[in-house]
């Protein structure tokens, strides 16, 4: 009877640790396959940040920023690009204003080949004298006054004691343009002091018209 009771009670035991063991390695089989997981979604959740947020360099690294060239200015960028200079399309037209007549003369008949790729500041240097008053692709305009009588006038003055007619070019410079035979000593003194300051004649009939008027 003892025996059978011993029998019995070493079974359960055999039982209980078989059972024990059983169940402490369910255990640990079920924590290595929980900590492999956490570790899988971890580096996945680490390789989709690098991937859909990824830090600027100019936020990690402000030397970058503070390195970087200057943003040229809308200024700057008109000087460069080639819509600024001149084209063989351009039209150029130089204005003069003579001050003594108060005539505004253009002169458009200009060679484009010399200012082909000229941009304002160039222009500026070429012409210093000049002011410029437009300046685009399409049209550029130059403006000057000159202290003188416009081509269109005659100045009846005298030279080597003759009547002599002269005339004023764009530039303003007086050259002359005919001599007469009429020696100014035939005429009055109030003649002669008037050619002394030059008569001025606006047309070519006028020009006729004062020259009689002096030799009578």
């Amino acid at each position: 009877m003892f025996e059978n009771r011993a029998r019995k009670r070493n079974r359960n035991v055999v039982l209980l640790i078989i059972t024990v063991i059983l169940v402490s390695a369910f255990g640990f089989g079920y924590f290595l396959n929980f900590d492999g997981n956490t570790n899988i979604n971890k580096d996945n959740k680490g390789q989709g940040d690098k991937i859909g947020f990824q830090i600027p360099n100019s936020i990690r690294n402000p030397e970058i920023v503070a390195n970087a060239d200057p943003i040229p200015n809308n200024e700057q960028l008109l000087t460069a690009t080639p819509g600024n200079l001149i084209t063989a399309n351009t039209k150029i037209q130089f204005k003069t204003y003579f001050t003594l007549c108060g005539h505004l003369l253009d002169k458009d008949s200009v060679d484009i080949r010399e200012f082909i790729n000229l941009s304002e500041e160039d222009l500026k240097s070429k012409y210093p004298d000049w002011t410029v008053s437009e300046f685009s692709t399409q049209q550029v305009i130059l403006k000057r006054e000159i202290q003188t009588y416009c081509p269109k006038h005659f100045i009846i003055s005298s030279k080597d004691g003759y009547i002599a007619i002269y005339v004023y070019n764009y530039d303003g410079v007086k050259t002359l343009y005919e001599m007469t035979d009429y020696p100014i000593s035939i005429l009055t003194n109030e003649d002669q002091s008037n050619l002394e300051y030059g008569i001025v004649a606006e047309s070519e009939e006028e020009l006729q018209q004062k020259l009689e008027g002096l030799s009578d």
